[in-house]
This record gives structure tokens, C-alpha cells and sequence, in this order.
């Protein structure tokens, strides 16, 4: 076929469908795309045509000569029919393929985003200037780093200042770590693994395997396929074991798709098997296929994007159906953009990420040139989901492309690196509010710090104002669970109408299938979905939300049970960007459920995607909850004991007495205490830290204008300073109107301005250092009286006020049914979240804790998890501020299983127990009757302390002198004692801290000495 005259430099996308005759014996054939010109004859793409249907086949080319062009198609078998139709040959101009790739980007990896600056009235502010900081971008873009780091301050931060992703060139390497068959060495690995943990870098696990014999263990190509399969065996569970938890992907059989050594020797179902294994082993880090030339030329037949879609074929074929990920390397000499493009649609359509893993340049005249061009190509595409580029650094040159010189002094190449990560950050990026205040712009997706500075107002800054923006939401957790169809793939396939509403399966520009609710006639019409739920296990809820336009929308997430509704989870969902729902449920009774999502304006089309519910049975949540505390609360001791020797002492007695918990646990007092020494015994011997019921609450201080006394208020702080015993400072200022000091709720909103102002400078100043948090506007998301009487931005004024007072002091929200109670969306976790964002666009840029009440019925161990997971998601600390149970027959029970949820989740950072001793009663919860005799709910409160102090612990040591344990973090006294020793005991200090989770397989170690 003749294509006509051709103008060099033009790109052409060529396209056909392609079919080959039957012949017995022969079912397909790989059929390549040619063009034939004044510069030779080049193969433009690839297809695997077969016997009865068409196959599509995909490429491209840029001529770099003008002159007639002629295209045909060509297959090594000639005893075939090759069919061919729908043929296309499309020129694009260097601008308009520029213009469509800048689209794509716009489109792919950025969202609008609106930001209004407002003043201390809520009024908008024009001529603000608006100043971003990306503090991380959502596209993974990194690069590789050799043994040489380890050593070279200055090649560490040159790399640790630019990049938070890597893979190592070769230390994980099967020839790297056992280069002598069975001699395994991870140290160089250990190493670089720690370095670049410590700096937050996310790391590619290269490689498990290499299919090429070349590279595998010099004594491993010479093994029976006995040998060599036990061999295997042993690499893959001791590599995959060894970094379990650490790593974001594994490249499991390293370019299989060229070379086939695993399977010569051990059958074709070998890279599956080994899939399997990689999988079954670690099932969070996802398992890579990763080779080369699929899209760097289409020179090479035997990895081209057809012959690598036939290798995942082959893999699910032969057994192996779990998570998978598309590796392409990316070794370029010159790119061809149109073959690059049309071979990442073709491998897009698996449905799998794609990772460019091992990006580099020939170097050649053009090698930065080229880089870039590479780099804004695979960057355009939707299929793409992180780029690696193949340039670690080594005092002899680099593998094909350096991006330094040998003292980290940029080339053209990491000029052109540089240039596109500030681009990328918006690095250095301001703009001017509006007359309306308003600032618009597109940002690549990512977090984001804000700062508004105006010259004729307070300047501030909000250090934890993050935009984030989800163009698709993630994977179902669980893999949807019971859910059916939970990511829409199929269709409405399993779910249903509720009501007078229309539903659909919708499916995005780039190909995600989600499902819409419209034409809602009322606050619950819309989509539904039917289980079977079972009595006593936790479900845990989860999905994704979005309305189609205007305002945020506060959804429910409800299941209509046979004993009523239950509330499982709430999410606001925006216009724009898909935002997460978390949650969960236990019921009552077992039967059907109906799940439905409930908001209130039928208005607003609700979409959903992802949707996973997950059944937990008692047994798994409590394995789950104490593999949780084992990992979070507590770390391995291994305790040696020698002689004056030296030499390890046998069967030395070690017992340990805990000195002080670094987990803050502690119960609320109040003025009784000072005069009963019962209580005053009872409570010291047991906490170490503390909160006042209403003493140093402003309706208790100031109950007359103007006439201020905190003598009982200074009798309890000294009495506490006394003993050890910390403070939460609760509360200076209440929301809610009831609670406020008699005279308040009739002044004036000056006079009101005027007198809070003065209650904030009056106890801050004079408790100042001596509370450890403030509780600075109490329950502001239930109530809002301040901001009724003095503007929407009260709150943030006092914090900002309280903080001017006190610069070291925590300040912290405090609220109740957070995770209490499902049915309260006022204060649901999405809402706390928003509060958040509120005072912080409010010009709140301080310290700032997340203060969770905790007053429980009947706890939902579900919705208490999957609230504080969300909660987290601010990475601000949590503590549990009142916890208590409501009276019952469990009330012992429920409080039992409350602490030790929250005790087991890594984000909280503190528990205190709201049960301050009264002679006629305590508020919900007493710990103790009036003599001081614990009651059900004290002796549970004193088993979790017990349990937490480790009080009575003592040890033998093994014959090399150990003692190994696990112990809660904090201070320790180790008394040892041995009938040989001349004294008959001694003792030493030991200090347990966390360790990090990259070495949470390893212990503590302490050697004492015996006299």
C-alpha cells in the first residue's frame, strides 16, 4: 500500500485489524506492521492475528526524511491467508502531538481547584496572594540508587532531596546476595533499605528471579532441575520474607517475556508458580512482570506489546490469578513517541498499572533531549502509574545515563530531571485572590501546604491545609469483600433501585466503571444492594463517593437490618474528585441486610465506586487487635546476664518493674480528691496522668463577671505536680450554650468578644507549662454558640489566641460521638475532618490534636476502627479523651473491649477514663464504689494497667544467658539475681522504645554484668 508523500518530522499513528486464514496445525501468527521510505524499512507495529476474529493491531512512526511511504504487513508463515481491514494512517504535526499530549497531562494528572480567602468575618478577601507548596505529588517519579550511597554524604542528598521513590541496581539481586551456594548476604541491601526509610523513599523490590542464565548465580545454571528448583524455593521465601512489608513491588521473574531459563528447566508453569509463591508471601507488595524493548522500538518481535499481553495470558493460564503489574523498562537510543503512545494503549487495555521501571538514554548528542521528550510521553498516559528512571550513580559511570558528575554536580540530563519535578510541584507557584476572594488554578494531584498573606490584614499560614484530589478512586479494600460487582465492571450486576430513583453504570473517560443514583426522589432513593449478614461479626465498610455538581453532600451509609437501620459509615462527597467513606457495623440478629446510601438533597446525583464490605469473625478481630498492640505498643527484649568474665550466667533471675509507661493512660478527677486520702491512694498508686472534671472549666472559675478563683483549681495542679501526675487542661472555652457561665449567654457579641478574650489570657497565662494539651472551644462541631454571636471564625480566633499565650502547649478539638455512636453524622469522622480544614482556612496554622470523647452504649468495634483509621488520615495526634460506658449489665465488658480497641490503633496517642469519684455518684461510670473497692469496671481498668506495667514479671535466663520477652515501651528497673553473685542482686535501667518497622523483626539487647 502505498501511503503517499510524507513530510519528515511528521508523526504518524497507524491502526488495522488484522486475521490470518485457517490452516490445521496453526492457530495464530505474530504479524508486524512495516513501512518502507527513504530511510529504510522499519517495523511500526505488532499484533497477534488469529484463526476466526480480528485482532487489532497499534503503532506508530516518525519519519525523519520526506519522501513516499509504503506499508505492508508481514507474518513468517507463508502457508497463511493474512487478512486485513480498517485500516489508518493518521499525520500529526510536532505541535499537535505536543498539544494532545499537554491535554492528556491536564486531563490525567491535574484537577481544578478553587481557594477562598476570607477574613476573620467570613468576608472575602481580594488581592490576597496565594502561595503553594506541594509536600507531595501523587505520581510516583523516581530513581535508582547503587551500594555507593551508603558511603557518599553528598551523593545522599542529592538523591534524598529530589526523589521518594527508588529501586536498588543490583543489591537485591539473587547474584548479589548469594553468590555462593548457600552463603546469604544482606547486608548491602539491609543497609540501603534503612537509609532510604529513613528519609520516607518507597522502594521497588529487583528482582526475585532473572530468566536470563546470564544473570542468574554463576552455580545456579548448572543445577538438575531438582536442584535448581529447591534452590529456588529457598530464594524466594528467604528474599520475600526477609523485606515482607517494605517494599511496593516485586519484579518476581525478571524479563521472562525474552528469555526463559525457569521454564527450560523446571516446566511452563514455572514464572506462575512462582507467582503464586511471591503473592502468597507478601500479598501487599504487587508481583511485576518487567522487561524490555515492548515500547522503546519495534525492532524487537519477541517482547512486543502483543507478545507481552500473550505473556500475562500465559501466567493466568497456567494458574496464577492474583495481582499483577506491568513492567516496561524503557532502555531508549532515540524514541519513537507514536509507537511509545500506541503501545501503552495496547497494554492498557489489560486493565493492570503500568511502572516505566528502568528509564534511561543512549548517550548520545540528544540524550537530555530525548529524556525529556520520554519522560512528558509516558507521563501523558493514563495507563502509567509511576516512572523509574535507571541512573544510580557509581564513581566509574553510570549503567547507559548519569544524571551528575562525581561530585553531584547536575548534567544536561538532571537539569532536564530538575526542571520537571519543579514543574511538576508548582515549585515557587503564588497567585491573587479575586474581588470574591477566590483563587483558581490546575494542580497536579498531591498534598499541598497553603499560604495566604495579605498586606493590610494578619498574616498566616496553614501548615496542614492539604488539597487532595482522587480523578479515579482506588481498588475496593478487600477486594470488595462480599460485595458483588464492587468496582462496576459488570455491568449493574448485583445491585439494585431503592425507591423512585434511576441507576447506571457510567464509565469515565479513561475507563472507570462507576455506578449513579439520579432522579432521586427522596433523601434514601437510589441504589441498593442485599446481603446476608450474620449476629457477633464485624463488617468493615468502605467506597468512594462523588455528586455530580454543586455543593459538598454529607452521604450515609445505611443497611436497613430486620431489627431497624443501621448508620455504617458517613462521607462527604464533592463535585470533581472521588473522596473515600470508611466505616462499619456488627449486628444484632443474623438475616438480610440492605445496604443504601441516604442524602438529603434528592437533587444531587450520588456516584459510588469501590465498595467493599468485609466480614471479621470475633476470633480474627481480636488476633488483629493484638497483633496490632505486639506491633504498635510493644517491642522485643533480648535481657544477657554474665559473670565479671564475661562468659553468659544460666538461670539468672531477671525481674522487671516498670517505672513509667510512654502510653499515656489515665483517669479524670476531681475537687473531692483534695480532701480524702482513700481516693487520693487509690488514684496516685494507680496514673500518671489526669484531666479536672469541671475545675478548670470557665463556668467553675468565673462564676460571678469579673470575679475569677481558682483556689480549688491550684490545690488540685499542686497536689498532682506533687505526685508525677500529668494534665489535660479542659476546658477554656465551651460551644455549647448551656455550659457557659450564667452571665455569658446575655451579653452583647462585643461584650461576649471582650470577656472570652479575657478568659483565654486568664487561665492560659496562669496554667501555662503546667497542662501538657488544651482543650480551647469545647464540642465546636455539635454546637456553635461563639460563632453564632461573633462570626464563622470564632474558633480559629481563640485558638490562634491560645496560641499566642502559649506556644508549647498542644491545642487540641474536643468532641463526642465521633466514633461513638454511627447515627450522628453531625460529628461523623468526614465532619471532624472538615472542621479541621475549617479552622485551618480560618487562619488556625498551630499545633493541633484530635480530642475523641468516647462515651459508649453498646460500642460498634467496626466503626470504632475504621473512624479512627479516617481520623489518621490528618496525621495529627489522637488522644481519647472521656472514655465511659453507659450503665448495663456489660458494662464491664464493653469498657474492656473500648480500651483495648484503641489502645491496639497506632494513631492514638493517649487514653483517659472519664469516671471522677463523687460520694453520690460519678457522671456515667464509677471505677469504685465509695470505699474505694473497685468495682467490675475497676478491675478491668486495673487488668489493662497490670497487663500494660507487665507488674510481676520475672524471668530465667536460657544457657547463653538470655532472657527474651516483649515489653511495652518505657522505663524499666531489671533486677538480676544469681545464687553465685557475692551480692544477691543488682540491678540495672532499661529504657524500651519502638523500633522502626523496617527492623521490627529484631530485639532490643541489653548485657548486664553480674559483680
Amino acid at each position: 500500500m502505498d501511503s503517499g508523500l510524507v513530510d519528515a518530522n511528521t508523526v504518524l499513528l497507524l491502526a488495522a485489524w488484522v486475521q490470518v486464514s485457517h490452516v490445521d496445525g496453526i492457530l495464530d501468527a505474530h504479524v508486524a506492521l512495516v513501512l518502507r521510505g527513504p530511510f529504510g524499512i522499519q517495523r511500526a507495529g505488532w499484533a497477534v492475528a488469529r484463526s476466526g476474529c480480528w485482532s487489532m493491531l497499534k503503532g506508530g512512526l516518525i519519519l525523519n526524511t520526506s519522501g513516499h511511504v509504503d506499508l505492508y504487513f508481514e507474518a513468517n508463515n507463508t502457508a497463511i491467508e493474512l487478512w486485513a481491514d480498517s485500516i489508518s494512517v493518521k499525520p500529526f504535526s510536532q505541535e499537535e502531538w505536543k498539544f494532545h499530549q499537554h491535554q492528556s497531562t491536564e486531563k490525567v494528572r491535574k484537577a481544578k481547584v478553587k481557594i477562598q480567602a476570607v477574613d476573620s468575618q467570613g468576608q472575602p478577601l481580594p488581592n490576597a496572594t496565594v502561595s503553594l507548596a506541594q509536600q507531595r505529588n501523587n505520581f510516583p517519579f523516581g530513581n535508582a540508587v547503587s551500594q555507593h550511597i551508603l558511603s557518599n554524604k553528598a551523593y545522599q542528598d542529592w538523591f534524598t532531596s529530589r526523589f521518594r521513590y527508588t529501586v536498588f541496581e543490583n543489591e537485591m539481586k539473587w547474584y548479589t546476595n548469594e553468590k555462593i551456594q548457600g552463603q546469604q548476604d544482606y547486608n548491602v541491601a539491609d543497609a540501603m533499605l534503612r537509609l532510604v526509610q529513613k528519609h520516607n523513599i518507597q522502594v521497588r523490590g529487583h528482582n526475585v528471579f532473572w530468566n536470563n542464565p546470564q544473570n542468574m548465580p554463576s552455580w545456579a545454571r548448572y543445577l538438575s532441575p531438582a536442584q535448581l528448583s529447591s534452590a529456588a524455593s529457598r530464594r524466594i521465601n528467604s528474599v520475600m520474607n526477609r523485606y515482607l512489608g517494605q517494599l511496593i513491588h516485586w519484579d518476581v521473574v525478571n524479563e521472562n517475556v525474552h528469555f526463559s531459563f525457569l521454564e527450560d528447566m523446571l516446566g511452563k508453569n514455572a514464572s506462575a508458580v512462582y507467582y503464586n509463591k511471591a503473592n502468597e508471601i507478601d500479598s501487599n507488595a504487587i508481583p511485576f512482570l518487567n522487561d524490555f524493548n515492548t515500547i522503546e522500538h519495534g525492532f524487537d518481535g519477541t517482547s512486543n506489546p502483543a507478545k507481552y499481553l500473550e505473556k500475562i495470558r500465559d501466567l493466568r493460564s497456567h494458574g496464577y490469578s492474583g495481582p499483577l503489574g506491568i513492567g516496561l523498562q524503557g532502555h531508549f537510543v532515540k524514541p519513537n513517541l507514536p509507537y511509545i503512545r500506541s503501545s501503552l494503549d495496547m497494554l492498557a487495555s489489560a486493565g493492570l498499572p503500568i511502572w516505566i521501571t528502568e528509564l534511561d538514554v543512549a548517550n548520545t548528542t540528544n540524550q537530555e533531549v530525548y529524556l525529556e521528550e520520554i519522560i512528558r510521553e509516558v507521563h501523558a498516559h493514563p495507563g502509567v502509574k509511576g516512572i523509574m528512571m535507571w541512573a544510580p550513580w557509581g564513581p566509574k559511570g553510570c549503567y547507559r545515563m548519569c544524571l551528575t558528575d562525581n561530585n553531584f554536580k547536575n548534567l544536561a540530563t538532571g537539569n532536564v530531571v530538575d526542571r520537571i519535578l519543579k514543574e511538576w510541584s508548582h515549585w515557587g507557584f503564588s497567585g491573587i485572590t479575586n474581588e470574591n476572594g477566590l483563587f483558581e488554578t490546575s494542580l497536579f494531584h498531591g498534598d499541598y501546604e497553603v499560604e495566604i498573606n495579605h498586606p493590610e490584614k494578619q498574616t498566616y499560614v496553614s501548615t496542614a491545609q492539604k488539597v487532595k484530589c482522587l480523578k479515579n478512586p482506588l481498588k475496593p479494600q478487600y477486594e470488595g469483600g462480599i460485595v458483588v460487582n464492587p468496582e462496576l465492571n459488570d455491568g449493574l450486576n448485583g445491585w439494585t433501585i431503592l425507591g423512585d430513583a434511576k441507576i447506571e453504570n457510567v464509565v469515565s473517560s479513561d475507563g472507570n466503571n462507576f455506578i449513579v443514583a439520579s432522579h432521586r426522589k427522596g433523601p434514601y432513593h437510589g441504589l441498593s444492594q442485599e446481603f446476608q449478614l450474620e449476629k457477633d461479626i464485624n463488617y468493615v465498610v468502605s467506597g468512594w463517593l462523588q455528586v455530580n455538581h454543586g455543593d459538598d453532600a454529607n452521604v450515609a451509609v445505611i443497611f436497613k437490618t430486620q431489627s431497624g437501620f443501621q448508620h455504617a459509615a458517613w462521607g462527604i462527597a464533592k463535585s470533581g474528585c472521588w473522596s473515600m467513606f470508611k466505616g462499619g457495623l456488627t449486628v444484632n440478629a443474623s438475616g438480610p441486610a440492605q445496604l443504601y446510601f441516604e442524602t438529603n438533597d434528592p437533587a444531587v446525583d450520588i456516584w459510588v465506586d469501590s465498595i467493599s464490605v468485609q466480614p471479621f469473625s470475633q476470633e480474627e478481630w481480636t488476633s488483629h487487635q493484638n497483633q496490632a498492640i505486639e506491633k504498635v505498643r510493644k517491642s522485643k527484649v533480648a535481657i544477657q546476664v554474665v559473670d565479671s568474665q564475661g562468659k553468659p550466667l544460666p538461670n539468672a533471675t531477671i525481674s522487671l518493674i516498670q517505672g513509667r509507661a510512654n502510653f499515656p493512660f489515665g483517669v479524670a478527677i476531681n475537687k473531692n480528691i483534695l480532701n480524702n486520702n482513700a481516693y487520693q491512694n487509690w488514684f496516685f498508686s494507680r496514673f500518671k496522668f489526669t484531666v479536672f472534671e469541671d475545675e478548670m472549666k470557665w463556668y467553675s472559675t468565673e462564676v460571678s463577671q469579673g470575679k475569677i478563683d481558682y483556689s480549688t483549681c491550684d490545690a488540685m495542679v499542686n497536689l498532682c505536680k506533687s505526685k508525677g501526675v500529668s494534665i489535660r487542661g479542659q476546658s477554656i472555652l465551651w460551644d455549647d450554650q448551656k455550659f457557659q457561665p450564667n452571665w455569658v449567654p446575655s451579653l452583647s457579641p462585643q461584650q461576649l468578644s471582650a470577656a472570652a478574650g479575657k478568659r483565654v489570657d486568664s487561665v492560659v497565662t496562669k496554667y501555662r507549662g503546667q497542662v501538657i494539651h488544651w482543650d480551647v472551644m469545647n464540642e465546636n462541631i455539635h454546637f456553635n454558640f461563639f460563632e453564632s454571636k461573633l462570626g464563622a471564625n470564632a474558633s480559629a480566633t481563640y485558638f490562634r489566641l491560645t496560641s499566642d499565650f502559649d506556644k508549647k502547649t498542644p491545642l487540641f478539638l474536643n468532641e463526642y460521638n465521633t466514633i461513638e455512636v454511627p447515627e450522628d453524622g453531625v460529628s461523623s469522622p468526614a465532619n471532624y475532618l472538615n472542621k479541621i480544614k475549617q479552622l485551618r482556612a480560618g487562619g488556625y496554622g498551630g499545633s493541633l490534636g484530635i480530642g475523641l470523647e468516647g462515651h459508649f452504649a453498646a460500642p460498634n468495634q467496626a466503626y470504632i476502627r475504621s473512624g479512627l483509621d479516617t481520623m489518621a488520615s490528618a496525621r495529627l495526634p489522637i488522644w481519647i479523651t472521656e472514655v465511659d460506658v453507659r450503665p448495663n449489665q456489660n458494662q464491664a465488658q464493653v469498657l474492656d473491649q473500648v480500651i483495648k480497641e484503641v489502645v491496639a490503633h497506632p494513631a492514638v496517642q493517649g487514653v483517659i477514663i472519664w469516671s471522677a469519684w463523687k460520694p453520690t455518684g460519678c457522671f456515667r461510670m464509677c471505677l469504685t464504689d465509695n470505699n474505694f473497692k473497685n468495682l467490675p469496671t475497676g478491675d478491668v481498668v486495673d487488668k489493662i494497667r497490670v497487663t500494660m506495667s507487665h507488674e510481676g514479671l520475672v524471668g530465667t535466663t536460657n544457657a547463653e544467658g538470655y532472657f527474651e520477652t516483649s515489653l511495652f515501651h518505657g522505663d524499666y528497673k531489671a533486677i538480676v539475681a544469681h545464687p553465685s553473685m557475692a551480692d544477691s542482686s543488682f540491678h540495672h535501667d532499661l529504657t524500651v522504645m519502638p523500633i522502626a518497622e523496617s527492623d521490627e523483626k529484631l530485639s532490643l539487647s541489653y548485657k548486664f554484668t553480674a559483680a
